[in-house]
Order: C-alpha cells, then structure tokens, then sequence
C-alpha cells in the first residue's frame, strides 16, 4: 500500500475551519478513494483519544463534513490497514505571528514541467506565494481570482508560486477530472501560478503551514510583509483573495 503524505489533508468537505464555501472532493465516498481500494479492512485510529473507527463511521463523517479530520500515515497488521488520523479542533492554530517580517526559507524548486527555478530568479522582485492542495475546496475556490491577479500585474516585477505537497501525477489527473471542470464551470481549469510539487517538507516541517488556502506576501528583500490563512468571502460568497493581495501590495 502506498504510504499517505505527512499531514495530507484529504478530507476538507466543507470545512469551517478555513472558510464557509461550496464543497469540492474528488471523491463522493472514501469508498470511492484509490488509497482506500485495497482488500484490506481499512480502520482509523484517533491519535489524540485512541479511539479506533470503522470505514462506515469515517465516510459518513467525510459526506456530512461536520467533523473534518488529518490523516497522518498507516500501519499495516495482517490483513488490516490502520489509518492513524485526528481530528482538526476548531481553534486550529495561525502561523501568521511566527512568519510575518520573518524571512521565507527559499530555496531553488524544480517546479512541475520538471524545470529548476533559481533563488537567484526572486532578487529584487515581490513573491506571491500560494500554498494549497488538490483536494481542499477553498484552494480550488480562489484560483481563477489569483489567474486574474497574474494577469493584471507586471510579470517582470512579481513571481507567482503555487507550492503544494501533491505529486505531478496527481496534480495532472487532477486538473483533468471532469469533477473539477463542473466545479469550476469551465472546460478548460487552470492554475497560471509556477506550480511547484512535492513540498511536503517545506509545508510541514518547515512553514508549519497549517490551514489550506495560506498565501504568502514577500517583499523584494525576501521578508514576509502579509500572510493570507484560509478563504474570506465578500458579501456575494465569491472570495477576496485578489483585494487582498492587491491591498498587501500597496503596503510594500
């Protein structure tokens, strides 16, 4: 069986933590889940309680989306796959304290055409950097606002990043699903950031990022002036990311 990523979030079905907003998962069920399709008894044990829960418990927990949850990693006994998760509290912690006039640990990427990208490249220029994952809905939400914000501001002066713990294979299969087009309402999704894949330990280890969408605004010396934790909406539902970001410019 294939080993989960650190920290994963799969299942973010109308998770309020981060933002009230129309869910999106790329599976209807956890039945429905690659990594669950296997001939093993799939259990879930709560690192906090201890508490063990069968697959029936954990999906219809995952449809309602009441009660978001971590998978962390699986342990494998027998013919048992045991998933070791826990779920998220309502007061999940902001890192934005931490970072803030803080220096971004930058390093060069190899972004998802394979093709290395440079430190050297960010002297001088402000970073819009974007950390989300294919199955968090409220990342999904805002990408049209951030390929409009791409467009509207000089490409010379500005790097647009999307850094995400997600593998090319994944975010490929991705971007094609026709789940995504109905959720987007387009035949043709997009994410115009320079996507950068595999960042699990920048993510987790490094950022501690801790809620999906947190974009990151730093200025032409490398320092963190603005950080953007999860989704606001206007009074139309539709997301403020590109006020937002446009406002934390200003203030450079």
């Amino acid at each position: 069986m294939k080993k989960i990523r650190l920290f994963k979030l799969i299942l973010l079905i109308g998770i309020n933590i981060f933002c009230q907003i129309d869910s999106f998962a790329q599976y209807p069920s956890l039945n429905d889940n690659p990594m669950f399709k296997n001939k093993k008894y799939n259990v879930f044990r709560d690192t906090v309680t201890k508490k063990v829960y069968n697959m029936s418990v954990m999906d219809s927990l995952y449809k309602s989306g009441k009660s978001p949850f971590m998978v962390f990693d699986d342990i494998e006994k027998g013919d048992t796959a045991i998933w070791l998760m826990k779920f998220v509290p309502e007061d999940f912690g902001s890192i934005k304290t931490q970072w803030i006039n803080k220096e971004f640990p930058l390093k060069d990427f190899t972004d998802i055409q394979n093709i290395m990208i440079k430190t050297d490249s960010f002297r001088g220029r402000v970073l819009i950097i974007n950390c989300w994952s294919i199955s968090c809905a409220p990342c999904i939400k805002e990408m049209p606002y951030l390929n409009n914000l791409k467009d509207s501001l000089n490409s010379d002066k500005y790097v647009f990043l999307g850094i995400t713990f997600d593998d090319t294979e994944s975010i490929t299969k991705f971007f094609n699903s026709d789940r995504l087009k109905e959720f987007l309402s387009t035949q043709h999704p997009t994410f115009n950031f320079r996507i950068i894949p595999n960042q699990k330990t920048l993510l987790n280890n490094i950022l501690g990022v801790q809620s999906y969408p947190t974009t990151f605004i730093v200025d032409q010396k490398g320092i963190i002036k603005q950080m953007i934790e999860g989704v606001h909406l206007d009074a139309q539902k539709n997301p403020k990311i590109y006020s937002e970001i446009m406002d934390a410019i200003k203030q450079l």
